[in-house]
């Protein structure tokens, strides 16, 4: 073995040998130090509805207005993820999540993914000049659409 093979054999071993040290001295890295707590073992939860004030300080709201986006009516400033619609038929009022965030849907088959969450933010992604992704992970053969 050559000089300089020892040389760095021995420069190792020592850090090998600080670096345990080190690790004996700081301990921070233990699991021992937290207490096993059952639940309710003064625990107190705060989850509760948001108030209606809460959710207009948080989303914006506009007039859900499709057929008039389409012919280039009325179209919206806002930008972001329709969270919620509020009102019946014509007069549809859209909540909308104006937070710069990507946004996930994850559900089970038939729980309105499609309908109600992805025809409308697409339709507002169109009118207001908003660019998105879609994606669909099913696989689906373009031989077999039908």
């Amino acid at each position: 073995m050559s000089e300089r093979q020892t040389v760095l054999i021995g420069v190792l071993v020592v850090v090998f040998i600080a670096f345990i040290v080190i690790m004996n001295l700081l301990d921070n890295y233990s699991l021992n130090g937290i207490k096993s707590k059952k639940v309710g073992n003064g625990q107190h939860g705060t989850a509760r509805f948001a108030t209606g004030g809460e959710i207009k300080r948080t989303f914006s709201s506009l007039p859900f207005e499709p057929e008039l986006w389409r012919q280039g009516k009325n179209l919206p400033k806002v930008q972001g993820t329709i969270v919620a619609c509020r009102g019946k038929g014509k007069n549809t009022t859209a909540l909308i999540d104006t937070g710069d965030v990507h946004t996930l849907m994850i559900g089970a088959a038939g729980v309105g993914k499609t309908a109600y969450f992805l025809y409308p933010n697409i339709e507002l992604a169109c009118a207001s000049g908003m660019s998105f992704i879609s994606t669909d992970s099913k696989g689906v053969r373009p031989d077999r659409v039908q």
